[in-house]
Parts: structure tokens; C-alpha cells; sequence
């Protein structure tokens, strides 16, 4: 197994560990634990995907340092004089000059908003439920941005795990709205509040399918709501069935047929959007788990229908399709 598909798969354990720690009932340091977690996921998934564009060479993951300004270059070494690895926000950096790497700005937003909580966690002593939303719906967004590359870029099939967080107002209560003002909070917790604010306002109205914070809403409603639909996102007959609105769909099949072709180019080097492409993505879209067909206007039965797609087809288009890589960088 290459280095990149072991540090892939370590991602997703680390992830599945977020997530388990901030779902448990009653965990004090639920929004700390997470965002140590959900960083450390992404560091190894970009990490993993660093090694895939530079052909598994481990070396382009040092930091490389000269001991005179006209010597040669070396790797940086910590305490046991192993060499030191770039960190996640410089990946994350690099990887925004790539076009083609797959990561939209409000991913990298967001990572610079994940890692501030992180580096912040000494100062969360004092969270209350507003707080605790913030760091929520960072949170959120993470683990879908996450869920879309991880899916992209490795073919995981993460549908086995339970990719979500528990809505905090399921168990504290509906949504804290945010204090008339900031002024009681800490000083180090006013500057993080401002700092992910910042980050969140670069991201533009309906941009990409990667944010930066997506804002949660808990509303209760009858189990036999009329705007209900089955929806059973597994193949497995007997798994049980939950009830979603019709909008809610679109959470699992986020991508239009041009957001699928796009991201196709990137993917692979020799992908043509052609009468091939065409036949097998036709042939992909009569199973439910890869696509969907909707009415751009529930409410209006004659409205235009269009196809949305599942990150998980770019598994079956793996086997047809060579995924790109770069050449060794020096």
C-alpha cells in the first residue's frame, strides 16, 4: 500500500474520532476535542494528497532548511532529529495555487477558521451555547468539505460512517441566538469570534460546493409532513429509512451535471467531456445512489427537471479514467 492511501485512510479514522468525541452526551470539551481531531484529519489528508501529486516521495513533505545561505538545502529536524513535515495550513496554501487540486477557497477559509479554534482551545473555557454554535458550524461545513475530497480525490466510500454532528440545540435547546454583545466575553474570545467572522464573510452567495460555516436550524415537525419523502441512502434494504425534506436532499447530491464535469477535468488527465463520458455517466445515472432527478421548483409539478449527482460516482469513474498526478517538484 503506498504512503498516501495509509495516511488516507489514518484521516478518516481521526475524522470518525472528531466526530464520536463531540457527539458524545455530556463531554465538556466537545468543541477542543473536535477541532484537535478535525485538523489533524485534514493535515493527513492533504498530506496524502501531496504525496499522490509528487509521486509518493516522502522528501516533498519536508521542510527544507540551509545551514548557510549558499549551502545545500537539508530537511528541518525536531528534538529526536527526525525530519519535520510541512503543517496544514502551508499545504492547504499551496494546494489554493493549484487549480487543479480540488480545493475551492471556502475549504481553505474554512481550515484557517478550524485551526484558530484549535490554537484558541486554552481560551474556551468559558463557551457558552452561542460559542458553541460558532464552532458548530464551522465544524459542520469541515466535515462536508472534508466528506467531498476525501471522496474525490481517494474514492472512499465514507457512506458506512455517520458523517454528521448532532445539532447542538438537539441537546441543549434551540439555537443560541448571539448576545446583544460581545462585550462580556473575554477579550482572547472576542478576537477569535471577530477572526472567524472574517473568514466566513470572504465566501460568496452560492459559490462552489465547499463552504466556509454552514448555518444550522433545527425546527421539529410532524413525522407525516406532507413535503416528506423515503429516501434510504444505502443499498441495503433492511437499513432503516429516514424521512427528509425535499431540500434536504441536496445535502447528499450537491453537484449539477456541471459541477460533475468540472470536477471530472481535475480529476483525471485524460478525461474528455465526450460521447463516452456521456454513454457511462448515462448508464451511472439510472442507480439512485449516484444521482438524482429533481424539480428545480418543488412546488410547481411542470417546473424544469434536473439531474444531481453523489460524490460517490467518481468511484465507478475511477475505473474507466486515469487519475491525474504530477510529475516530482523540486
Amino acid at each position: 500500500m503506498p504512503l498516501s492511501a495509509d495516511l488516507a485512510e489514518k484521516s478518516v479514522q481521526a475524522a470518525i474520532a472528531a466526530i464520536e468525541i463531540y457527539n458524545k452526551p455530556n463531554f465538556s470539551y466537545r468543541e477542543e476535542a473536535f477541532s484537535l481531531l478535525m485538523t489533524n484529519a485534514w493535515e493527513l489528508l492533504l498530506k496524502a494528497k501531496w504525496l499522490v501529486d509528487h509521486s509518493e516521495i516522502v522528501e516533498s513533505l519536508y521542510e527544507m532548511v540551509k545551514n548557510e545561505p549558499t549551502g545545500p538545502e537539508h530537511p528541518k529536524v525536531n528534538g529526536s532529529g527526525n525530519p519535520i513535515s510541512h503543517g496544514l495550513v502551508y499545504l492547504a496554501a499551496r494546494m489554493m495555487e493549484d487549480k487543479n487540486s480540488g480545493l475551492e477557497p471556502a475549504s481553505n477559509e474554512n481550515i484557517l477558521a478550524l485551526v484558530e479554534i484549535r490554537n484558541n482551545a486554552a481560551h474556551l473555557i468559558n463557551k457558552d451555547l452561542y460559542i458553541g454554535r460558532r464552532v458548530q458550524e464551522i465544524g459542520t461545513a469541515s466535515l462536508r468539505n472534508y466528506l467531498t475530497l476525501a471522496t474525490e480525490w481517494f474514492g472512499l466510500n465514507l457512506s458506512v460512517y455517520n458523517f454528521f454532528l448532532m445539532p447542538i440545540s438537539f441537546y441543549h435547546g434551540f439555537e443560541a441566538a448571539e448576545p446583544a454583545s460581545r462585550a462580556a466575553y473575554p477579550e482572547q474570545i472576542q478576537r477569535l469570534l471577530s477572526y472567524i467572522d472574517a473568514r466566513e464573510a470572504t465566501e460568496a452567495e452560492g459559490e462552489g460546493n465547499q463552504h466556509v460555516a454552514l448555518h444550522l436550524e433545527t425546527r421539529l415537525v410532524k413525522g407525516k409532513d406532507a413535503a416528506a419523502l423515503e429516501f434510504r441512502y444505502t443499498d441495503d434494504p433492511k437499513a432503516p429509512a429516514i424521512a427528509v425534506r425535499e431540500q434536504d436532499v441536496f445535502k447528499n447530491y450537491p453537484m449539477t451535471y456541471r459541477d460533475l464535469s468540472d470536477t471530472m477535468k481535475r480529476r483525471y488527465s485524460d478525461f474528455l467531456e465526450n460521447r463516452d463520458y456521456h454513454r457511462l455517466r448515462k448508464a451511472l445515472e439510472r442507480e439512485q445512489k449516484f444521482c438524482i432527478l429533481r424539480l428545480l421548483n418543488p412546488s410547481k409539478p411542470e417546473s424544469t427537471k434536473q439531474r444531481f449527482y453523489n460524490a460517490n460516482i467518481f468511484q465507478e469513474f475511477d475505473k474507466h479514467y486515469q487519475r491525474r498526478k504530477k510529475g516530482a517538484q523540486g
